[in-house]
């Protein structure tokens, strides 16, 4: 059955009483009968096919339906897989005359889940690296990637070119730290992460630039300080969801202290390593297991 254009449930049935009908009242009482008998069967013949094109209405409105839900579910899963196409703009608003902070795709992935995220990515250096990279065909492209724990899995390119350049946060300068720090914690806020989190890394990070060390003349705790934050930061998103979780914005300064010593220890054997370089002397004398 063609498609239909009209919706048969609210068609008026037609008068086969009236003069208009005549005709056809006449072909049907040519054996016999009467002229309300050929109109009752006339009305008959009209409900017969009134009710097939019903069924037929009601089959393309379903198909419609399932058209338009299959439609619906295809435009939903192309937003979440091209997002920026998607993205809605304000019509009334014109690009800032002050700098736009965007950290690359890799920063915003963990942001939005709530994973570590290296603090290199929020340094100048690295909004730099993130603004000069641009998307292509080929960051599509699935390469071979060894994890922390050092399997194997396939990752997108752009996010392994991401991986290969990043800094770790205890290699970072000072200076590195604290431009991360600010921009981290206003790209968690964007990011809606709770207000109790942000603070205690706010008051986290306050607490090392304020410390003592900080300020002091020793490199070593300068350094230590820099390495405490890594380790610990790391260590807090181990542990959430655990029985050992904890408040990262407390300084655990025994932590911070052993921290010291091994850096101290550690630089005390690169130390007496380059002296035995540049003086034979210092090195032990080899043992004479000749026996007489």
């Amino acid at each position: 059955m063609p498609t239909l254009a009209h919706n048969p449930h609210h068609v008026i049935p037609l008068d086969f009483t009236s003069k208009n009908f005549h005709l056809a009242r006449e072909q049907l009482i040519t054996n016999g009968g009467d002229h309300e008998t050929a109109a009752c069967q006339l009305m008959l013949v009209w409900n017969l096919n009134n009710d097939l094109e019903k069924q037929e209405w009601d089959h393309q409105e379903r198909q419609q339906i399932e058209q338009e839900r299959e439609c619906e579910l295809a435009l939903q899963e192309e937003k979440k897989k091209y997002c920026l196409k998607h993205a809605p703009i304000s019509q009334d608003m014109v690009i800032s005359t002050d700098p736009i902070i965007i950290p690359s795709q890799v920063a915003i992935c963990k942001l939005c889940k709530g994973n570590f995220i290296e603090l290199y990515y929020f340094t100048n250096k690295g909004l730099h690296n993130a603004a000069l990279s641009t998307q292509s065909a080929d960051d599509d492209v699935l390469t071979l990637l060894q994890t922390s724990n050092s399997l194997h899995s396939f990752v997108p390119l752009a996010t392994a070119k991401a991986k290969w350049s990043v800094m770790k946060d205890k290699d970072l300068s000072w200076e590195e730290f604290s431009e991360a720090a600010h921009c981290l914690a206003t790209a968690m806020r964007e990011n809606n992460w709770p207000k109790e989190r942000i603070d205690s890394h706010i008051k986290f990070w306050l607490a090392l630039e304020s410390h003592p060390w900080r300020h002091g003349i020793c490199e070593i705790s300068k350094w230590a300080l820099l390495a405490y934050q890594a380790q610990v930061r790391h260590k807090w998103h181990d542990t959430l969801a655990t029985p050992h979780s904890f408040n990262i914005a407390h300084i655990n300064t025994t932590l911070l202290t052993q921290i010291r010593d091994e850096l101290v220890h550690t630089a005390c054997i690169a130390k007496l390593e380059s002296l035995k370089q540049v003086s034979p002397s210092l090195n032990p004398p080899h043992q004479n297991n000749t026996y007489h």
